[in-house]
């Protein structure tokens, strides 16, 4: 318990110490658990700030020797609120908890960035750093985490058309080469007949018998008239206030 109090007075502190500054915020890296090095930390601390200058979204990271019990999500959104976290008026940012007593962490998105990075990209990230966290590769986890942060809300401003033409040429790529071995299996399965000139030659005698006609409609033109679709928010721009908050994370 003493542990915690001194991680959240430490917190508590560092935030009394930014308020004389009106641009002054919450440090990119609070490191409670000791996990990086020196340099490793100074390394971080530049990356997250140019990221976070880049999309005005900050983007930081906590660590803890232990949550004491506490709810990791409630854990997370407490120390987001409480200290002030994130950018301008919406506090837009996205916060990485790690608890080493429970070996969990949280992903905390919000404002802008809980736009950019919702439930399935904090998944998406929750499994990209679990193998470098369980390894005890602390530095090269956070390092990844920085960079699929980016990822998204590069994405989220301006598509990933790169990504999705590549994805797309693979894909393209590969359905020609199966199709061709399908196609090319097939026709080494084919026997080798002489072309008919009428169908009868086709039907063997005696086995097709008409028994009853009729008429029947095999096809029908159906009229749709398309949605009504929302282009207000075009790729490349973003909207002030709004957004949205969305925690995720799990084991290592």
């Amino acid at each position: 318990m003493k542990r915690t109090i001194s991680f959240l007075l430490l917190l508590l502190c560092l935030s009394l110490l930014a308020a004389p500054f009106a641009s002054a915020v919450m440090p990119m890296v609070t490191d409670d658990a000791s996990l990086l090095s020196d340099g490793e930390r100074s390394s971080l601390e530049a990356m997250l700030q140019q990221l976070s200058d880049t999309y005005s979204v900050q983007i930081a990271v906590v660590t803890t020797d232990s949550a004491e019990g506490y709810n990791m999500d409630s854990l997370v959104e407490y120390i987001y609120d409480t200290y002030d976290y994130g950018y301008g008026t919406g506090n837009d940012g996205v916060l990485l908890l790690i608890a080493m007593d429970v070996r969990e962490f949280r992903i905390l998105s919000n404002g802008f960035a809980g736009d950019a990075i919702g439930a399935y990209e904090i998944d998406a990230i929750s499994e990209a750093i679990t193998p470098d966290l369980s390894a005890g590769f602390y530095a090269d986890a956070f390092e990844t985490f920085a960079e699929e942060c980016e990822y998204y809300l590069e994405g989220y401003l301006y598509g990933y058309s790169f990504d999705f033409s590549t994805n797309l040429l693979i894909a393209v790529v590969i359905g020609v080469v199966i199709s061709l071995i399908v196609v090319l299996i097939m026709k080494g399965q084919l026997k080798s007949v002489k072309l008919q000139k009428h169908a009868n030659s086709y039907v063997r005698s005696g086995s097709f018998n008409l028994t009853q006609s009729g008429d029947y409609f095999m096809y029908r033109n159906i009229s749709r008239t398309p949605r009504p679709q929302d282009n207000s928010s075009g790729g490349g721009s973003r909207s002030g206030g709004g957004g949205s908050r969305h925690v995720g994370g799990g084991r290592f």
